[in-house]
């Protein structure tokens, strides 16, 4: 993990399903929900598997490492919280095929390509909460 940034950003919601997420991202590290039946990763957290309906749901800890599924530049209305137009990506992580709608820094979108392989890192917010965002793995110290 790179040095911590800050920013302006708003504090991400939290509910009692997804405290855990943000606790995770607080310690520096990228973790799924994975139903302890049927072993299904699924992303957002919710109550139980969308798969087989298990209330039963585990922690995995995941490699941090993806690619970008798609991209855009949000410029209208101006994003609160940023100061410039953020990136935002669906991002594919190598693991079970589990997609995040994250931001990606450190790059323009001339930088930015499907495919392209991305790592995670940590921002934190205007109140220090911590953040998962995404850089490109060669300029964030390789995947």
């Amino acid at each position: 993990m790179s040095e911590q940034r800050h920013s302006k950003r708003l504090d991400p919601m939290s509910t009692r399903n997804t405290d855990w997420f943000w606790e995770e991202a607080a310690e520096g590290r990228l973790s799924i929900q994975k139903c302890g039946q049927c072993g299904a990763l699924h992303h957002p957290p919710r109550p139980i598997c969308p798969e087989c309906h298990s209330a039963d749901r585990e922690l995995t800890p995941m490699s941090g490492r993806g690619t970008i599924y798609s991209f855009m530049r949000v410029s209208y209305p101006p994003p609160i919280g940023f100061d410039e137009p953020p990136l935002i990506a669906l991002v594919e992580l190598e693991e079970g095929g589990i997609r995040l709608i994250t931001n990606i820094v450190d790059a323009s979108l001339e930088d930015l390509a499907n495919d392209a392989p991305v790592i995670v890192d940590f921002e934190k917010t205007a109140k220090g909460r911590s953040l998962p965002v995404f850089r490109l793995a060669a300029k964030g110290g390789g995947a």
